[in-house]
């Protein structure tokens, strides 16, 4: 099973130098660690947040369900 899941599965990370415009942006959209940290992932290496979480509805990147993804790619 680990096999499988490594196939799929990719590490990503912030640098350092990352951590100031992390804390700027939990500031500015009201966001815990967490969420800032997944914000500014997802801005820098151009991701899609997906996310129950209402509070991400607050930022420019937005969010999408799981219901969401999950639709689009039954429309596909």
């Amino acid at each position: 099973m680990d096999d499988i899941a490594n196939s799929f599965i990719s590490k990503i990370k912030l640098e350092i130098e990352d951590i100031k415009y992390l804390l700027q942006i939990k500031r500015k959209y009201n966001l815990d660690f967490d969420d800032a940290y997944q914000y500014v992932v997802a801005e820098k290496y151009n991701l899609t947040i997906i996310s129950f979480d209402s509070d991400f509805d607050r930022t420019e990147l937005k969010r999408k369900t799981p219901r969401e993804v999950i639709e689009s790619e039954e429309n596909r």
